[in-house]
């Protein structure tokens, strides 16, 4: 079942969809999922669940969240590196 901008802003805890919307182009700026596309207004929660699981610092996250997070910043280190 996809999310509607009232359902993302509970999972945000933003007071309403209009907050959501009004914060949106920053939260997409900052790699938040853009909607299904086709379907302008409905999100994939497990893509806004991910992302707000890397938001969190690895000492809030889930054990394997914390884990993928450090070697997902590993793995950049070695791009912007090389």
């Amino acid at each position: 079942m996809l999310w509607t901008a009232h359902q993302v802003a509970v999972a945000l805890a933003l007071p309403s969809a209009r907050a959501f919307h009004c914060r949106r182009r920053r939260l997409e700026q900052a790699g938040f999922p853009p909607p299904v596309a086709g379907l302008p207004d409905r999100w994939d929660p497990r893509a806004i669940e991910a992302w707000l699981a890397a938001q969190r610092p690895p000492e809030h996250a889930a054990p394997d969240a914390a884990e993928a997070l450090l070697i997902a910043r590993a793995r950049g280190m070695l791009t912007t590196e090389a």
